[in-house]
């Protein structure tokens, strides 16, 4: 690269850095002139495997095989998952005696 290029590219990147300070600089001014606070953004909340097969669970009304549980976590969630780390949440969850129950050796029902 020749001299003048790399320095209007140094130029550049320097005017775009100024310009997000500058905003920043600005959002924080408004903001005590204000005196209030802007309103945050209600997050997303995040639906965890287990909370997922859960519902699933509800909705077969039956016992389900995990291999058949991850089948359709991906159709209806597309949640991609683990057999095992599915299986090994779920015994956790039937251990202390919530949300679900072993009925088989890999099959889970809905706790009632």
């Amino acid at each position: 690269m020749e001299k003048p290029a790399i320095r209007q590219v140094i130029l550049e990147t320097f005017e775009a850095m100024l310009e997000l300070q500058l905003m920043s600089v600005r959002k924080l001014r408004g903001r005590e002139e204000g005196g209030g606070v802007p309103p945050r953004r209600k997050a997303r909340k995040r639906k965890y495997l287990v909370d997922l097969s859960v519902i699933i669970l509800t909705q077969e009304q039956r016992p389900v095989h995990v291999d058949e549980l991850v089948e359709l976590l991906k159709e209806r969630h597309s949640r991609l998952t683990d057999r095992d780390s599915l299986s090994s949440a779920l015994a956790k969850k039937d251990h202390q005696g919530i949300l679900v129950r072993r009925v088989a050796p890999g099959k889970f029902a809905v706790r009632l």
